[in-house]
């Protein structure tokens, strides 16, 4: 073996030296990197399904890349230590497998630090083949670790144990590439489909003109400084979710994350990729730091093409109920048939103040759109989303004083919102959620009478059903405002441009000014 004769070298006057050293190292890294992308990607894939075929190598190869930087340095280290303890020279199999394990599970726990990181439980599929990956790891990390100690030993030994007599690299490299290969079948089965027409339904006439509110940031607790006249309120049981993006999300669709898909404020796109990675460990460095370092990736804010469901006013709009939404998370400039909708792109990006003023400018023309709007169309549903309580109580270190005058004023121009709306002949829904890490109920207050709500779930069904829409049995949440009318399987997926949205750099920056994106 080469080996031997590294150990007679002097390692800082020969180039032999180093170059020995490397080869080693750089073939027991390879073989970690080629196991250890397996568990990482696997997981991704079930988080971030569908990824095309292009997304998936890229993502292989960075955590490919990571790897063989750990391994190298991880074998060097070894390598050296050997060099420089020639004492340390293992000679039984006992010390071997030992120290091997834990050099082992060292390199195993840190693939488990990482997916712990991750803000929402593994399901039981991706439990399964995760763990089932890692243990695989541990394996191969064990015998690759024993290899190189016992390379950087043989000197001192004379000799090669058994275990290690007939040479792994070739076979262990051949199954490691196979499984990999494997990963990439979600990919060509996930193919994009063409979208079907919207899925028709009978629909009940009626004359109702209703407007939804939503204020992020309000609770129940905060709904009597409105001091606004309301037939129905109530302190209901708030959508779960890790992001305000995925919490409204689930509150306008009606249903939960997994169907509507949306998780996180910001996200990384892989280059030349359609799809938006919203769920990211905490401790992935590879894809949070180096990938948009090295131009692979880029970190943006969620498009309005990530959504799987359509928003309860589309699914109006699509079957001829004119509508008008402002300001809703992942929603675009547009305008088609009976919807106009202005995304919050345009809306953040258009205002330059302080942070707190910058908020309530928001919100203030959030409304003024809207409003304009209804003076123009009429139309039977119409809704805005306001966050400026949210980002004065939750996002902004204010000092009590100016947190207390800003909050102040945003509960004003809600109040405002709502006046106004009425003015205009619409029976007005409230809907309220607290923000992150926000003590208090979430609350939905109507001028309509209803039987009292129990979830946040219940607004979407009890909106459609005033409409003279069914609910879909996708939707957890229950009508309150009459016999629910029986429920259709689903609305399907919702129509999305297959191009890539690019999303305004200015709406970036603002959403970090505003304290959503740290």
């Amino acid at each position: 073996m080469g080996i031997e004769r590294w150990f007679a070298l002097d390692p800082w006057s020969s180039r032999a030296f180093w170059l020995e050293l490397a080869t080693v190292a750089l073939k027991g890294a390879t073989l970690i990197a080629l196991f250890g992308v397996l568990p990482l990607v696997a997981v991704m894939l079930f988080r971030n399904h569908p990824l095309s075929v292009s997304e998936t190598f890229l993502i292989t190869l960075l955590y490919g890349a990571g790897w063989m930087v750990v391994g190298f340095a991880f074998l060097v280290a070894v390598a050296l230590l050997f060099r420089s303890r020639p004492q340390l020279a293992v000679d039984t199999p006992r010390a071997l497998l030992a120290i091997s394990f834990v050099a082992a599970a060292a390199l195993t726990f840190a693939i488990a630090v990482w997916w712990w990181r991750f803000d929402t439980a593994p399901s039981i599929a991706e439990l399964a083949a995760g763990i089932a990956l890692m243990a695989l790891f541990f394996v191969v990390a064990s015998i690759v670790v024993s290899a190189a100690m016992l390379s950087f030993s043989i000197y001192e030994l004379h000799r090669v144990p058994a275990i290690h007599q007939k040479p792994r690299g070739v076979p262990m490299s051949i199954a490691a590439a196979l499984l990999i290969a494997l990963l990439f079948l979600p990919a060509w089965a996930a193919q994009e489909r063409t979208h079907e027409a919207p899925v028709q339904v009978v629909t009940t006439p009626t004359t109702h003109r209703i407007a939804l509110v939503a204020v992020d940031g309000l609770t129940y607790e905060l709904l009597p400084t409105l001091q606004t006249k309301f037939a129905t309120t109530a302190a209901v049981k708030p959508v779960i979710g890790e992001s305000t993006a995925e919490r409204w999300a689930s509150l306008g669709t009606g249903v939960e994350t997994r169907v509507h898909g949306v998780r996180a404020i910001e996200g990384i796109r892989m280059r030349g990729g359609q799809h938006v990675l919203q769920s990211l460990s905490r401790a992935d460095v590879i894809l949070r730091d180096v990938a948009p370092l090295v131009r692979l990736a880029r970190r943006e804010p969620l498009p309005p093409t990530v959504r799987k469901r359509d928003y309860i006013w589309e699914l109006f709009a699509a079957r001829g109920v004119p509508s008008a939404a402002v300001n809703w998370w992942t929603t675009e400039d547009t305008k088609r048939g009976a919807l106009e909708e202005i995304g919050q792109a345009s809306v953040f990006a258009a205002i330059r103040d302080t942070p707190e003023s910058a908020a309530l400018k928001v919100d203030a023309s959030a409304t003024k759109k809207l409003l304009a709007i209804v003076d123009r169309s009429h139309p039977g549903f119409a809704t805005v989303y306001l966050p400026a309580l949210d980002v004065i109580l939750n996002r902004l270190t204010l000092d009590p004083s100016t947190q207390f005058t800003a909050s102040a004023r945003a509960l004003d121009g809600v109040k405002k919102t709502i006046e106004e709306l009425q003015a205009r002949g619409y029976e007005v829904v409230l809907a309220g959620l607290p923000g992150d890490r926000q003590k208090g109920s979430a609350a939905i207050a109507s001028t309509i009478a209803m039987q009292t709500p129990a979830s946040a779930f219940d607004l979407a069904p009890t909106l459609c059903t005033a409409l003279g829409f069914p609910a879909s049995t996708e939707m957890p949440g229950t009508s309150r405002v009459k016999t629910e009318e029986p429920r259709i399987a689903t609305y399907g997926n919702r129509v999305t441009a297959t191009h890539t949205v690019k999303v305004d750099e200015e709406y970036y920056e603002s959403l970090k000014s505003l304290g959503y994106i740290r």
